[in-house]
């Protein structure tokens, strides 16, 4: 009888391991990310990752690149919310960093105004994306752990960013 379970059971377990969701998982580690950036690079642990440069003047064809994401850098906020850019932000296919915006995305989506203009948020975010899903726009926050700005939770930010990319673009096969 004894054998007779174990036999039961390593059956069970043989003919059940080939089923389960065929999806594919990807694993942001693993997965290579492709990352327009207008400005400087950051500094990432990640070795999975591929930044391109991006002038401020071939934003007008991001629509055109084959890449994950777009990262404005905090040196070109203010050039980056001018008005002939707002709807390219929101037609985009894939989402949007604005990195160091103390203003949320408003001045980047707003036509009226200005990185300059807008008020600040007081939220204490570090970083905001912004996908378009199907005509609905989708928000991303990010700040700091313990609100302290170090090397170390800066890095922590971007891994945070590139496991959004990952899991809520790249995965879903929206690239």
């Amino acid at each position: 009888m004894r054998n007779f379970f174990w036999t039961l059971i390593a059956s069970v377990f043989l003919l059940t391991a080939g089923c389960g969701n065929n999806q594919e998982f990807i694993n942001p580690k693993e997965q290579v990310l492709k990352i327009g950036v207008v400005g400087h690079q950051p500094v990432v642990d990640e070795n999975n990752i591929e930044f391109t440069e991006i002038a401020i003047e071939e934003l007008s064809n991001a629509s055109a690149m084959k890449i994950h994401a777009l990262f404005i850098m905090p040196e070109f906020l203010e050039e980056a919310s001018s008005a002939q850019y707002a709807k390219l932000y929101k037609s985009l296919k894939f989402p949007v960093f604005f990195i160091g915006s103390e203003k949320s995305y408003y001045p980047f989506t707003e036509e009226s105004l200005t990185y300059a203009k807008a008020p600040s948020t007081n939220s204490g975010m570090f970083a905001t994306g912004l996908i378009n899903q199907n005509g609905q726009y989708k928000i991303f926050e990010y700040g700091f752990k313990n609100d302290k700005r170090t090397d170390e939770n800066l890095k922590e930010l971007y891994s945070n960013i590139f496991n959004t990319i990952v899991t809520e673009f790249v995965s879903k096969g929206t690239d």
